[in-house]
């Protein structure tokens, strides 16, 4: 399946939409750290969003959001914590942005 989204601060409104709905999923134990990684908290990710010009903000956002692993190891205690702290983070950062009136600005292609 392909996502296209035009324009950049659609696209990243749309990454920080899928950062919040990641970390609300990982609080609630609905999907692991593992597979939090394997959707978008990874390093392959943040490089290639910052190649392409996505706010540095969102970059930051999502490095640390690729420690959680680490906090899960070394401070489980403190993981749901870390995960409110960087949704609070998320929820500030899509203030910036406005709503998008249009009807569609996410086309999806190729699904199977």
């Amino acid at each position: 399946m392909r996502f296209t989204v035009f324009g950049k601060e659609r696209i990243e409104k749309l990454l920080l939409i899928n950062i919040l709905g990641t970390l609300e999923a990982l609080k609630n134990k609905k999907v692991s750290i593992d597979e939090s990684e394997a959707i978008i908290f990874t390093p392959y990710t943040f490089f290639t969003l910052e190649e392409r010009g996505v706010d540095k903000k969102i970059i930051d956002l999502l490095q640390e959001c690729c420690e959680l692993e680490d906090v899960g190891s070394l401070c489980p205690d403190k993981l749901d914590n870390v995960i409110e702290d960087l949704k609070q983070r998320t929820l500030t950062l899509l203030d910036k942005y406005e709503e998008y009136k249009t009807r569609k600005w996410v086309r999806i292609d190729d699904v199977k």
